[in-house]
C-alpha cells in the first residue's frame, strides 16, 4: 500500500510537526511525506521554488481579502485558489493520501475535490468543521458570499466517498460527528500523538537550570507559544499571572516564543526568543509545571510534550485537554486566573513530585510511536 502524507510543513507550526511525527513513527519505504515547506531529509517539497513563491503570493492575496471583507475572531484560511498540487498528487498513484495541515492556500478546496486516491483527512483544528475559521466559538456561520462559499465546498468534500477522517481526540470527534451527523462512519479516532519519549523526559533540574541561568530554589512555570499576538493562545492572561506574583519569593516564569520589551523588567520572568524543537525539551525538563492558557484549542502538542517531560500540567478547559488531565493535572475555566494563581501557590512539593510521576507514566503509556503507528496502520486498513 502506497499512502502519501500532505501537510504545510514538516518542522514549522504544531500541526505539521504532529503531522511529520505521526509519519516518522510509521516507518514504511511505501509512505512519503510531501510539503510546500520542507526542511528534514525524509520529507520532499511537493513543488519548486517557482510555484511556491506563487502559493506565497496567493497567500497575502488571501490575507488581503480576508482583512477586507471577513473580519472574525480568530485566525483563518481560505484555500479558494488553484495550484494544481492535486494535478501532481494524482499522477504519483497512492492508495491513500493523509492531509495533515495544508492551508496558506497551499491547496484549494476544489483540488482536494478531484484527488482520485482515497483521502484521509488528519484533524488539527477546527478548520474543516467551519466556513474560514482554525477555530470558532460561534455556534452559527457567518452569511456573506465567501463563507457561504467555503462551507458549501467542504461539505462536498465531506460527502465524497472517497474522503475520510481522523480525529486524535474524543473532543474533536464529537465536534465533527455533531457538525455532519449522516457521515458519522467517515470519522475515526486515534488517541493523541506520538512524542519522542526519549528526548522529553524528565532530567537533571539543577544543571539545566545553571545551564540556562535560572533560579535552581523555585517553582518554575513554563509557558510556549508560536504566536503570541494570537489571541487564542491566550498570552494575555500567562503575562496577567506573571504580574499578580511579581512579588512571590518561591514561583519563577519561562516563556518560549517571540520576546516582548514590555516585560523586559519583570524579576519573575526569563524570556527565550527561539529555540530549535529538538532543544526545547530541556526547557520542558527544567520546568515543574506547564502552563496552557489557550481560549480554545485542539490538543496541543505542547501539553504532550510538558507530560512526557514530567511537567505537572495546569490548562483553561479546552478541546481534547479535559479528557487528558482528567486525573494527572489541572483544568480551569475560562477566565479563572485567579484560581490557578491560588493553585500555582498551594500545590506543595510533594504533589508535584506525585503528578510529575503522573504525567511520565500517561505519555509512557499512550504517547509513544508505537502506540500511535498501531491506531493509524488501522484506520488505513479500516478505510482502504
Amino acid at each position: 500500500m502506497k499512502i502519501l502524507f500532505l501537510s504545510f510543513s514538516d518542522y514549522k507550526g504544531g500541526a505539521n510537526i504532529a503531522a511529520f511525527s505521526i509519519f516518522k513513527s510509521l516507518k514504511n519505504k511505501n509512505f512519503f511525506f510531501l510539503t510546500v515547506y520542507s526542511k528534514n531529509k525524509k520529507s520532499k517539497e511537493i513543488i519548486g521554488k517557482l510555484k511556491k513563491l506563487y502559493i506565497i503570493l496567493l497567500r497575502i492575496f488571501e490575507k488581503i481579502i480576508i482583512k477586507i471583507f471577513l473580519k472574525k475572531k480568530y485566525h483563518q484560511s481560505l484555500n479558494i485558489f488553484n495550484t494544481n498540487i492535486s494535478g501532481k498528487i494524482n499522477k504519483l498513484n497512492a492508495d491513500i493520501l493523509n492531509l495533515h495541515w495544508v492551508n496558506r492556500s497551499m491547496i484549494s478546496l476544489n483540488e482536494i475535490c478531484k484527488i482520485k486516491s482515497k483521502v484521509v483527512i488528519s484533524l488539527h483544528d477546527m478548520w474543516f468543521l467551519n466556513s474560514t475559521e482554525h477555530y470558532t466559538d460561534k455556534k452559527k456561520e457567518d452569511n456573506d458570499f465567501i463563507s457561504k462559499y467555503c462551507l458549501k465546498k467542504k461539505i462536498e468534500i465531506v460527502k465524497k466517498k472517497n474522503v475520510f477522517f481522523i480525529a486524535h481526540n474524543k473532543w474533536m470527534l464529537d465536534k465533527f460527528k455533531r457538525k455532519y451527523p449522516k457521515h458519522k462512519s467517515r470519522i475515526q479516532l486515534c488517541k493523541y500523538y506520538p512524542i519522542e519519549t526519549n528526548i522529553f523526559k524528565p532530567r537533571n533540574k539543577i544543571y539545566l537550570r545553571k545551564k540556562y541561568n535560572l533560579p535552581t530554589n523555585k517553582k518554575i512555570v513554563f509557558f510556549s507559544a508560536q504566536d503570541f499576538s494570537d489571541e487564542r493562545k491566550g498570552y494575555k492572561t500567562f503575562i496577567e499571572i506573571v504580574n499578580k506574583l511579581k512579588n512571590n519569593k518561591d514561583i519563577y516564569f519561562l516563556s518560549l516564543g517571540k520576546k516582548n520589551n514590555n516585560f523586559d523588567n519583570y524579576s519573575n520572568l526569563k524570556q527565550i526568543d527561539f529555540l530549535d524543537h529538538d532543544k526545547i525539551s530541556d526547557l520542558y525538563s527544567l520546568s515543574d509545571i506547564f502552563l496552557c492558557t489557550s481560549l480554545i484549542d485542539n490538543l496541543p502538542l505542547t501539553v504532550l510534550e510538558a507530560l512526557s517531560s514530567g511537567n505537572v500540567v495546569f490548562s483553561i478547559k479546552n478541546g481534547g485537554v479535559s479528557e487528558v488531565l482528567k486525573d494527572i493535572g489541572y483544568t480551569f475555566k475560562l477566565g479563572d486566573k485567579n484560581k490557578i494563581i491560588k493553585t500555582l501557590l498551594s500545590i506543595t512539593n510533594k504533589n508535584l513530585k506525585k503528578k510529575s510521576l503522573q504525567s511520565r507514566k500517561f505519555a509512557l503509556k499512550n504517547l509513544t510511536s508505537k502506540k500511535i503507528k498501531k491506531q493509524y496502520i488501522d484506520i488505513f486498513n479500516n478505510f482502504s
